[in-house]
């Protein structure tokens, strides 16, 4: 960084020879002038010169999207002229490739699987419809025999038995009367003994007639309808347990063949998927260049990424590749010092010159400034064992139409920061600080005296008093009363009176 005074004529008065008087070191009138200055009045300019870059304004950077790494195998020259869907990088893709032959047979397979899933699920359904519709039919079958005998076979069976009861009842009367007929008819011997003895068995026969009848009716109600109504009702239960497991059993296989089916599908649509990813990933394997421009490797403030830019060069997501940049608008970009930061504003004139293109002049202002150290590029630099803070400032150029700046070349930025006009000014080492207290030795007649006085704006080599001094007075460029002598008085001391708020580092032009 240099800072550059444009000021009026200097005077030093000059002599040989030093002198002390009164504790004073007093120069002599052969040296003692070299050790004085005289106040002038002039214009002072402070400006800013900083180192930086060129690049340009708006850039595009083109980002390798992929979702894992690859080696460069094609890579464009860096600095050709593209145009737009231009290849400029291609990485290996012999791996995606074999995967996606590898994920299209397998796709085949899949649709082939799903095709005959698929059938076995219309079977499927097709069977369970007819088992259920079986089971049914068994079911209703169960129910209309259980209905049939309940309220057809038993109740007729049971009016058949009370009708033969009836009948034996009729016969046994029928029998008893006529036995009993026979019975006086013997004992006056109207018949014989035989013909009575006929009449007692067939009395017999009707009583033991009745007796089965009634047994039969005793042992229907009290075995044969319960027992019968309970094996209908068995039955029943049975078929429907038959059609409750026939249901059961078509969710069950249906389930099964249906989860074949959505895991075929599954299977299908994630192979598919998978096809379509690396398919797009052999996409983004070929990197094109979106708009027209000029290629650049990396990004420009990221210089070392570009080491990895390169044929067999391994690159992972994320990965900036190239910047393509917008040459219509450029800017330079250069790093102030945090002692000087404060000075910089926006819209600050500049000029521009490039060791490339010698001769060239461009104009510029300042339009961005960073708010932390290293912000944009920046970053902790330094020498020895001190760190030193950085920030970045963007300075836009006013027009290079016609120009053919290239990108990422080395450019010098004089940042003109202030200039005052009709000021009083003196060297920097002819102001000293004590106790927060700025103060010269102005010479009164052939002794030197101690004032106060009001510094300002300052540069490397001259600094303004708003107060303390008039034009044309005669001031010491050394401490007086630092007994070591008078130049190492003068150079142990000057750096320390500059305010902090504008002092500022580098030689004078």
């Amino acid at each position: 960084m240099k800072l550059t005074v444009i000021i009026g004529a200097v005077v030093l008065l000059g002599g040989l020879g030093v002198l002390q008087l009164g504790g004073y070191f007093r120069p002599s009138r052969a040296e003692g002038d070299e050790m004085l200055f005289s106040v002038r009045r002039g214009r002072l300019t402070v400006t800013i010169t900083e180192n930086g870059s060129l690049m340009a304004k708006n850039s595009e950077k083109i980002v390798f999207r992929g979702r894992r790494g690859g080696k460069i195998t094609m890579l464009i020259e860096e600095g050709k002229t593209v145009a737009a869907e231009e290849v400029l990088c291609k990485l290996d893709t012999m791996d995606l490739e074999n995967q996606k032959q590898q994920l299209e047979l397998d796709i085949v397979k899949s649709d082939a699987d799903l095709v005959s899933a698929r059938t076995e699920l219309d079977i499927q359904k097709t069977d369970n419809v007819a088992n259920i519709e079986k089971a049914q039919i068994a079911l209703n079958k169960a129910r209309n025999e259980l209905e049939r005998y309940r309220d057809g076979e038993a109740p007729k069976e049971r009016r058949n038995l009370e009708v033969l009861i009836k009948q034996a009842e009729t016969d046994h009367s029928r029998a008893k009367k006529k036995y009993e007929d026979s019975i006086k008819l013997l004992e006056k011997n109207y018949i014989n003994k035989s013909q009575a003895t006929q009449d007692e068995i067939e009395f017999e026969r009707a009583e033991i007639k009745l007796v089965g009848a009634r047994r039969d009716l005793e042992l229907f109600d009290k075995y044969t309808l319960p027992m019968t109504l309970v094996d209908k009702e068995a039955a029943v239960a049975d078929a429907q347990r038959g059609l409750n497991s026939a249901e059961k059993r078509a969710a069950s296989t249906l389930g099964q063949k249906q989860a074949a089916v959505a895991g075929a599908e599954q299977r299908l649509s994630s192979q598919k998927k998978n096809l379509k990813e690396v398919s797009d990933e052999i996409e983004r394997f070929t990197i094109k260049c979106p708009s027209p421009g000029i290629v650049i490797y990396g990004e420009p403030n990221q210089p070392w990424q570009r080491e990895d830019i390169k044929l067999g060069g391994q690159i992972w997501g994320g990965f900036t590749l190239f910047t393509i940049p917008d040459l219509r608008v450029m800017q330079v970009q250069v790093q102030v010092h945090e002692a000087d930061i404060n000075k910089i504003k926006d819209g600050q004139k500049t000029t521009v010159t490039m060791d490339t293109y010698p001769g060239l002049v461009l104009k510029g202002e300042v339009t961005k400034i960073a708010t932390i150290a290293g912000e944009g590029g920046g970053g902790w630099r330094g020498g020895g064992n001190e760190e030193v803070k950085k920030f970045t400032v963007d300075i836009v150029l006013d027009s290079t139409e016609g120009l053919t700046l290239k990108p990422g070349i080395s450019a010098k930025a004089e940042i003109f920061v202030d200039e005052r006009d009709d000021v009083l000014y003196v060297p920097r080492q002819c102001v000293f600080i004590e106790e927060g207290t700025h103060y010269s030795y102005v010479m009164r007649g052939r002794q030197p005296q101690r004032v106060a006085v009001k510094p300002e704006l300052s540069n490397d080599t001259y600094i303004q008093i708003a107060e303390g001094v008039a034009e044309g007075d005669r001031v010491l460029l050394y401490n007086p009363t630092i007994q070591t002598g008078a130049a190492s008085g003068a150079s142990e001391s000057s750096s320390a009176a500059v305010p902090a708020a504008t002092q500022a580092t580098g030689g004078a032009p």
